[in-house]
């Protein structure tokens, strides 16, 4: 039976907005995503609508999942990941984080990284019984990683290939600024002030 570790930071200060879990105790593949996986995969995009590229290369985001389940408290999100602990049987890799970006919602989701199909319909499957236990109104789905980001540019990403045209090229410029002050905004400020 595997095990899911719930970062330390959750038992120590509960206004944290997002908490990261993992089969790991020392959640090292998650930790090694962000600048492995997410951190590239977010540069590739915005590198190429820097270059102004009319078709864009999605790279990972095109087979990474995301499987989601929103619920009503923090406290049910980690009896949602105790209850899945339980039922954990076949190898399955289990990692993501919960919370809400904006820490007002009524809701709160559990967002659980899967790559590939296989991985993804395995736990939504999983995760569509624990959370009917956990709170029968949760809703569970699933989605491309990044959706938030891509969706505006590419539209419903159940049709995404994985070349696709910028379907909305008047959202390119809010987007170039919103990954810039994710991942560049130190660099931009620099800029500006020398400018």
């Amino acid at each position: 039976m595997s095990k899911i570790f719930i970062d330390k930071r959750y038992f120590t200060d509960h206004k944290v907005k997002w908490v990261s879990f993992e089969d790991n105790p020392r959640l090292k593949e998650t930790k090694g995503d962000i600048y492995s996986r997410c951190v590239p995969c977010i540069t590739n995009l915005y590198e190429q609508l820097k270059q102004g590229k009319e078709e864009v290369r999605l790279g990972p985001a095109f087979s990474c999942w995301k499987v989601v389940v929103v619920l009503e408290s923090m406290d049910e999100c980690v009896d949602l990941l105790a209850d899945l602990e339980k039922r954990l049987v076949d190898p399955i890799k289990v990692k993501g984080r919960f919370g809400s970006v904006d820490e007002n919602k009524r809701t709160k989701v559990v967002v659980f990284n899967a790559a590939g199909e296989s991985q993804r319909d395995k736990l939504y499957e999983m995760l569509v019984a624990c959370a009917g236990r956990i709170n029968p109104s949760a809703e569970v789905s699933y989605h491309r990683g990044c959706a938030e980001l891509y969706h505006e540019l590419f539209g419903d990403w159940k049709v995404w290939k994985a070349e696709e045209a910028i379907r909305k090229p008047e959202a390119v410029p809010a987007i170039l600024d919103r990954i810039r002050k994710v991942l560049f905004w130190e660099k931009d400020r620099g800029e500006q002030e020398n400018s």
